[in-house]
């Protein structure tokens, strides 16, 4: 069968879009206990002008994933849908072992290993203005050192790989590695993960697919066959390594049935595919959000096509080998004070907690993920 021929019949064959679907590739978890009620308005009413006059939008259900796409995105946004439910946390299957690659290092017992540095060293996320969350993550900062009695330096990364770098080199002590990087923080660079952030009723994060409105011939996953699609970073979750999965198992398979060009970041795509550059792509809701926020996307003038249950989202770790007292200090600034009257909520879409997480048991669909896509880690820190 050519090429063609196959991206034809993939057109033409409707894939199973229901949550179940991707259950084990997407993090999908059934759905427990109440949710907030949808708002009575639907996807069409939050258009506007001409959006969505091609596509007759469903009512929005967040409970119903037959409701979900194709939507505008401001629908979602709208309805909270860029995160999952608080109890979704409670509902993982509790490992002890990782799926794929190698667990945290406990801390040594030889105290000759440990690392006591006068000068905490602190990093978030890589982003394209590596001092953004400087003056944000202030009343964290104030904390671990009131917690621990010593100064903390915040460090500005601009890519992944520096970050899993600075840590292996003992260059970083504490971090928020994104989601999909985690495991490379974990396998190469003694990351030890021990929270997440999370709302008041919220954490995480979802894959959407999203096209510019106007894209009419766009409105389901297999319509990304032949299209021209944009992916973020190959080391992203969310997206790259679960598109890969996710979309392979709904029978789309990237780099066979469309070409993958990367935009370098989620602000990128978002930003392309709004300007039409691009027209379609992966992206991290989440980071959907914030780049709407701060770039002026118009979220009425694009749609999602696609979207996963939810995902956990920045892991923050500590370097295994940090002083034990340093780590306690630590993991108490961020998991027993409150932050939701602070700068750190309003800039995280009202994520002004962190809660207690285990690697082996949340971070277990990323690492299906990342052993689909064969990645491989290095040997040793």
């Amino acid at each position: 069968m050519s090429d063609d021929t196959r991206r034809e019949l993939l057109k033409s064959t409707a894939a199973c879009m229901c949550c179940g679907a991707t259950l084990g590739l997407a993090g999908c978890l059934e759905e427990e206990g109440e949710a907030e009620d949808p708002a009575d308005d639907t996807g069409s009413d939050d258009a506007g002008g001409d959006a969505g006059d091609n596509y007759d939008f469903a009512e929005f259900d967040p409970l119903d994933a037959d409701t979900w796409y194709p939507q505008l995105t401001s629908t979602y946004l709208d309805h909270g849908f860029e995160t999952g439910s608080i109890d979704e946390l409670d509902l993982f299957e509790e490992r002890s072992e990782p799926h794929y690659g190698n667990p945290p290092e406990p801390i040594p017992d030889d105290e000759d290993e440990w690392l006591d540095p006068d000068i905490i060293d602190f990093s978030m996320v890589p982003t394209e203005d590596p001092a953004i969350y400087e003056e944000t993550m202030q009343p964290l900062m104030d904390n671990i050192e009131a917690e621990t009695g010593r100064d903390v330096e915040y460090v500005g990364l601009d890519n992944y790989a520096a970050q899993v770098e600075a840590m292996r080199a003992e260059r970083l002590h504490v971090a928020g590695f994104a989601t999909g990087n985690t495991p490379f923080a974990v396998n190469n660079a003694g990351a030890r993960p021990f929270g997440i952030q999370v709302g008041e009723e919220s954490f995480g994060y979802r894959l959407w697919v999203i096209t510019h409105v106007d894209n009419d011939h766009i409105n389901e996953l297999d319509d990304l066959a032949g299209a021209d699609v944009v992916h973020t970073d190959p080391s992203s979750n969310s997206g790259h390594l679960a598109p890969n999965a996710a979309f392979t198992d709904l029978g789309v398979e990237p780099g066979e049935d469309y070409e993958i060009e990367f935009s370098g970041g989620h602000d990128n795509s978002a930003n392309a595919i709004f300007q039409q550059d691009a027209e379609v792509g992966p992206i991290c809701s989440t980071c959907y959000a914030r780049a709407q926020e701060q770039d002026n996307i118009d979220t009425t003038q694009i749609k999602s096509v696609w979207a996963s249950a939810p995902f956990p989202t920045t892991a923050f770790c500590t370097r295994y080998n940090l002083h034990p007292d340093l780590q306690e200090g630590i993991r108490n600034a961020f998991l027993e004070y409150d932050y939701q009257d602070t700068d750190i909520a309003d800039e995280f879409e009202g994520r002004g907690t962190w809660t207690e997480i285990d690697y082996n048991t949340h971070w277990h669909d990323i690492l299906v993920n990342h052993e689909v896509n064969g990645v491989e880690y290095e040997e040793g820190l």
